[in-house]
């Protein structure tokens, strides 16, 4: 039986907490010691249209800004002071800083920490994972478990990092085949830390990540994203958004007939798609075109892969060209030696919605029985998957 003081300060709790309004804006203040005075920060979502949640200046190395998030958003934190040197004639280029980091923000009072603008990641290129332990967040749940798989995965994220770099610059085969290892690693890191920590919008944002190219995944991989989320209700559009990609995403699993289609030869016959592709073997067919600088580029890649395996697969090229004397012109050029042909009007409308084929270079990889098995668009993808052939 409780006892009448016990039930009065329960009853104490109830009401403080019943009367308590969950607060329906955020309030984000900032530490960044070494920023230039009146350097721009503005806060985005990263969503598909990047949109502006609030902006400020940093004065004496504080910044406060405020805005709403109806639930837990990942944003992308902003600092631009170049128009500051710009406008007082700075000419140490080295001294502008343009930094962009991300985290989650959800309403409430939003506390950012670092020691040094300078210790923060800078954008794009220049960006590296290793600075991720510089800065905090604090106030926001969604930040603390989303810190937690930053941390863990820091290492695992920058090699891939490093080795993405690495073999743009070289090319070598073995670099892509280490990178698709710890592409893996992260992959299997990124579904079980989803699997222990039930938190809905850190785990949308982390499974955007374990989207993979058309082609390059089957069902039952699908499959395994959706059990990510099973016990999830649809309780806002983006879980929703995630059930609907996956049910699109079943049209491109590995093992799709590939459609035929009328071609040119370069000598104006009009043949059919399928009849070209190589008898009781796998065909490589490169979709590309005259103004495409990347896939003329690939070319000498694919010209070493025909050497290698061009007595036991077939190559076709397949060009999507609007002008045939461009395409008559690029053939001249590049004296290519496996079969070229120019897509028909219809076939060239149909390869997005049916192999979702929305840049070029694109190499379809097609086995013995007419089945699409792969999509890639770098020659270390098809290379790594010639050799396993």
């Amino acid at each position: 039986m409780i006892k009448m003081k016990h039930l009065s300060s329960l009853l104490l709790l109830g009401l403080i907490a019943c009367n308590q309004k969950q607060t329906d804006h955020f309030v984000l203040r900032g530490t960044i010691p070494g920023a230039t005075d009146s350097t721009e920060i503005i806060l985005a979502s990263n969503g598909k249209y990047h949109k502006k949640i609030a902006e400020g200046y940093i004065i004496n190395g504080k910044f406060e800004l405020r805005g709403k998030a109806d639930q837990p958003v990942y944003c992308r934190l902003c600092m631009n002071d170049q128009d500051i040197l710009d406008r007082v004639e700075s000419k140490k280029q080295e001294q502008r800083r343009y930094m962009e980091i991300g985290f989650f923000v959800e309403n409430g009072e939003l506390t950012f920490q670092t020691s040094h603008i300078d210790s923060l990641p800078k954008s794009f290129w220049q960006y590296d994972e290793r600075k991720e332990k510089n800065y905090t967040l604090q106030g926001s749940d969604a930040q603390n478990i989303f810190y937690r798989y930053q941390q863990q995965t820091i290492p695992s994220r920058y090699r891939i990092h490093s080795l993405n770099n690495t073999y743009r610059e070289k090319g070598n085969i073995e670099d892509f085949k280490t990178l698709s290892s710890e592409r893996a690693k992260l992959e299997e890191s990124t579904k079980n830390f989803i699997r222990q920590n039930q938190n809905l919008a850190v785990n949308l944002y982390l499974v955007e990540q374990l989207k993979k190219e058309p082609f390059t995944y089957d069902q039952a991989y699908l499959d395994v994203l959706a059990g990510l989320f099973a016990s999830y209700q649809d309780t806002c559009a983006t879980l929703k958004e995630f059930r609907q990609y996956l049910r699109d995403a079943q049209a491109f699993v590995q093992g799709k007939a590939l459609e035929n289609g009328e071609m040119t030869t370069p000598a104006g016959k009009t043949v059919s798609l399928l009849a070209q592709l190589k008898k009781e073997g796998y065909t490589v067919i490169d979709f590309w075109a005259s103004w495409c600088g990347p896939c003329r580029a690939s070319f000498p890649h694919l010209r070493e892969k025909y050497r290698l395996y061009g007595e036991k697969i077939g190559f076709i090229s397949l060009s999507v060209d609007k002008d045939e004397k461009e395409w008559q012109k690029a053939l001249g050029e590049e004296k290519l030696p496996w079969p070229q042909f120019l897509a028909a009007k219809e076939l060239v409308k149909n390869v997005g919605s049916l192999y979702n084929i929305t840049s070029i270079p694109t190499f379809l990889l097609i086995d013995p029985n007419g089945k699409i098995i792969f999509s890639g668009h770098s020659n270390g993808e098809l290379e790594t998957e010639l050799a396993k052939l």
